[in-house]
């Protein structure tokens, strides 16, 4: 069917990763600074119950742009392929004469180098625009100059990192003296963060007034650990850390649940040392709500960038 912009909205797709619900003003946060994200909430649809279909990547996303259930799509867990047979939203959406773009992740297939060394093997997905960066990670943290070239040797289509190699630049981060599951990464006009924003700003910029209706896809890695946010966000928490509450815990609470919650308490990703949440101080529970919030932080003033763009544009 024909579309055209007199009778199709354009359409501005923002997603996180791993944000839980209640880190935004709109819910009731007292402590996160959401003003951007709290001003689209009052001016749109707020959902007070809503839930996902997974709490893993790949089956989560699967679900949200296909409508089905994991079992159903067959996206049961991370490092597996969504089939080729399965129809996205932003397919449709191109069927019916939408332009689509994509910055940042889309993790709908297996995302590890040794599976897919080029980068996500893709399915007809509708998005003709793909800045594709599933991570700003390499696969190893390193602090030389060649860092982003040997990250362009693992996967080469990650676009972040070409474009922090043209800034002349390489992704760092360094730790935190006060916990050490806390760094500070990226300042933030380089972060993904910010360059996920300024690829959906210009495409909408390069389609105003276009022939087409438009979506993009705004999919920023944050605020996913590791927690690394740039240091002049991080640092407005670190001034007000004893404020930040505590994990609410109850010890003996895991004891009659399935082993596999016993082990994520224990480490995460059944990686030994990954967040051991019983070696964690009340200063590590602390820094690492504080490096999650200036993560949202970021992603709200990005938000708030993209929402200007696009009443600037239409």
């Amino acid at each position: 069917m024909p579309a055209s912009i007199g009778s199709r909205p354009n359409i501005l797709w923002i997603c996180t990763d791993q944000q839980r619900w209640d880190t935004l003003g709109c819910y009731g946060n007292p402590h996160v600074h959401t003003p951007n994200l709290d001003r689209l909430a009052a001016q749109g649809t707020v959902f007070t119950h809503a839930y996902s279909q997974s709490p893993v990547c790949t089956p989560s996303r699967a679900g949200f742009l296909t409508g089905r259930y994991p079992r159903t799509t067959r996206c049961r867990q991370n490092g597996q392929d969504i089939p080729a047979d399965e129809v996205l939203v932003t397919k449709l959406l191109a069927d019916a004469g939408y332009v689509g773009g994509l910055s940042g992740k889309l993790h709908l297939s297996a995302c590890n180098p040794a599976a897919s060394p080029l980068g996500e093997r893709r399915i007809d997905d509708g998005y003709a625009v793909f800045h594709w960066s599933h991570t700003p990670l390499p696969s190893k943290i390193m602090s030389t100059e060649e860092a982003s070239l040997r990250e362009l040797a693992v996967w080469p289509s990650n676009e972040y990192a070409l474009w922090l190699h043209e800034q002349g630049e390489h992704y760092r981060r360094a730790p935190h003296p006060r916990s050490r599951f806390v760094q500070t990464g990226m300042p933030a006009d380089l972060h993904q963060t910010t360059w996920c924003a300024e690829k959906a700003i210009t495409f909408m910029e390069a389609n105003a007034g276009g022939p087409r209706p438009w979506f993009f896809s705004v999919n920023s890695f944050d605020p996913h650990h590791p927690f690394d946010p740039p240091a002049a966000y991080l640092q407005r928490y670190v001034d007000q850390l004893d404020a930040l509450p505590l994990p609410r815990y109850t010890p003996g609470e895991l004891d009659d649940k399935p082993i596999f919650q016993r082990m994520d308490h224990q480490q995460a990703y059944n990686t030994p040392g990954l967040y051991p949440f019983p070696e964690m101080t009340d200063d590590d529970h602390r820094m690492l709500r504080a490096a999650y919030y200036a993560m949202i932080d970021l992603i709200d003033a990005q938000v708030g960038r993209l929402l200007d763009a696009l009443e600037r544009t239409g």
